[in-house]
């Protein structure tokens, strides 16, 4: 009896493939979603904002979600008083936000990392934060500096907790620093190095990527940095694995279904649309091709004339979305957070936005 089931179920289908003029066993079976169509700039959904404190400016966010179904936010934010530029470079610090939704409803848990106030490598204004987890291990990669004056102070940081709560144990030297080779790109960076993005690899190597400028050369381009461990050390390339010759930063890397290695910034000056995002792809996370559009201007997905208080706090006017940060769920970029030189109700703080990208 068994048998003769199998049977019909076998007849069944191939009838169904015969009298389908495009049916076959490939298509019987579920595809891996396109890369394309998830990154697709004109299916991005806007939602709100995820951090908003008129006294904090608030600059970017670094999502994750616990095993508890919770959703979590490490956002830079300093006094609104200050200003953007110089604040941040001073007042920044990295403080922790919670919610039960990804894109509503956080509030503040604590901050997790400061400025030391001393003699020591992150002495002022923890930025950039890129939230991790490897094992029962919370990684949170940041930068920071000694000199608020002094862009090429700049460094990238490693701290860890067994707890999203903390209390988390800073690394007592850089995980990256520009390079001591005078043949390496990075060498004398006027801009350190910073806006880190840490990936692993499927071989167990960490990938980080970086922003530096080459000395001498205009232009800021991302870097790779590989390291065996987590901790490092990491050695830098001998070259930026993008090839720009106007400006980009802020990069966010993840593995994707297709298995390539996907590479998320801001396009700063227009490489295909000034104040977007540009979405770059690579075989082997070393070296990629020309971008394709990430996703438009903040103002794309929203109407201005909702927001009659909107003002700029800092940039040109452009409604643009910087520093981006995605959520993974099951291993697909789900939800993007970003912030934004526009205060959109008129206060004069920024505010860290998020989107739905599909």
């Amino acid at each position: 009896m068994i048998i003769k089931n199998a049977a019909l179920i076998v007849f069944m289908l191939a009838t169904i493939g015969f009298f389908l003029p495009h049916a076959g066993a490939e298509d019987l079976i579920a595809e891996t979603p396109s890369m394309n169509a998830i990154m697709d700039p004109d299916q991005i959904q806007y939602l709100g904002v995820a951090v908003n404190d008129p006294q904090m400016t608030s600059w970017g966010g670094s999502p994750i979600r616990d095993d508890e179904g919770f959703y979590h936010l490490f956002v830079a934010r300093w006094p609104s008083r200050l200003g953007v530029n110089p604040g941040w470079r001073s007042h920044s610090e990295i403080a922790h936000f919670r919610s039960q939704y990804p894109d509503k409803g956080f509030t503040y848990q604590q901050t997790s990392l400061a400025g030391t106030g001393q003699e020591t490598w992150d002495k002022f204004a923890p930025h950039n934060p890129l939230i991790r987890k490897y094992g029962e291990t919370y990684a949170l990669i940041y930068i920071a500096r000694t000199d608020p004056k002094a862009n090429s102070s700049q460094r990238i940081g490693l701290a860890t907790s067994p707890s999203l709560n903390g209390p988390w144990t800073r690394s007592t030297e850089p995980l990256l620093a520009p390079s001591a080779d005078s043949e390496n790109w990075t060498y004398h960076s006027s801009c350190g190095v910073n806006n880190p993005a840490l990936l692993k690899m499927p071989d167990g190597r960490f990938f980080l990527y970086f922003k530096a400028m080459k000395n001498g050369v205009p232009g800021t381009r991302m870097g790779l940095a590989i390291a065996d461990n987590l901790a490092g050390p990491y050695e830098i390339q001998s070259a930026p694995v993008t090839a720009n010759e106007q400006s980009i930063e802020d990069g966010y890397a993840f593995l994707g279904p297709d298995k390539e290695v996907h590479l998320v910034t801001t396009d700063n000056h227009g490489i295909l649309e000034k104040g977007g995002g540009l979405h770059w792809t690579s075989s082997d996370g070393i070296q990629f091709g020309k971008p394709e559009l990430a996703y438009h201007r903040l103002d794309a997905y929203i109407d201005k004339s909702d927001y009659p208080s909107a003002q700029t706090i800092y940039g040109s006017g452009i409604w643009k979305i910087e520093r981006p940060q995605i959520l993974l769920e099951d291993g697909l970029p789900t939800y993007l957070y970003g912030p934004s030189g526009i205060s959109t109700d008129g206060d004069p703080a920024t505010e860290c936005h998020v989107l739905r990208l599909h």
